[in-house]
Order: C-alpha cells, then structure tokens, then sequence
C-alpha cells in the first residue's frame, strides 16, 4: 500500500495508480528487452557481434549473410567497436517500434 499511497492519506487516486501502473509497465517492458538482448549476445558478454546476428536471425529462419549482420549493425553502432551494446540495441527496438524495418535492413529475406 505505501507503494500506492505515497503521500500516505489512505487513498489512491487515479493518478496515484495510473503512474504505479506505468512504472511497472515500465520495468516489465525493461526487463523483457534485457532478456532479448541476452538472446542475441550469444556469449553473455554485454555485446552482440556481428556472427552473434547472424546465429540468431538464421537460427529465426531470417537468411542473411554475415556481412548483411556486419552492415546491420553499422546502421546502429554509435560507438563505432563493430558490436551492438544495450543502449544501442535499445535505440534499435524504439527505432523499429516506429515503423522502420527490423534491424534497418532490407537486405535478407525471411
């Protein structure tokens, strides 16, 4: 109840209950691209190659080459290391939310 209740006067508004479904609609949503992000980031290491890419997306019936996965991940690599890291990745989904094609390319075929 203190969760809800924060300004402790016994009730819960709408307000109060719709900004706590919205953090833990949040938190899920978090939690849910992190475990996404850990399918591809093969090797656990915070990074996804871009043979890691290429594993997961053929292994999901998407054929591409592995230079298809190397232009791929250009298209997002702010940092320039050749990998996809969890900002990155995070651009990446919010990008495709919007309606750009998964992962930037047209260059595979499902």
């Amino acid at each position: 109840m203190d969760e809800l209740d924060s300004d402790h006067d016994d009730f819960i508004s709408l307000t109060k209950f719709a900004a706590f479904c919205r953090s833990n609609s949040e938190l899920g949503e978090a939690s849910e691209l992190r475990n996404a992000f850990k399918l591809y980031s093969q090797d656990q290491n915070g990074l996804i190659s871009a043979s890691e890419l290429h594993l997961v997306l053929n292994r999901l019936g998407m054929k591409c080459s592995v230079e298809d996965c190397h232009q791929m991940i250009r298209s997002v690599n702010s940092d320039g290391d050749g990998n996809v890291n969890f900002a990155e990745f995070q651009k990446m989904i919010q990008s495709a939310a919007l309606g750009f094609h998964f992962l930037f390319s047209d260059t595979f075929s499902s």
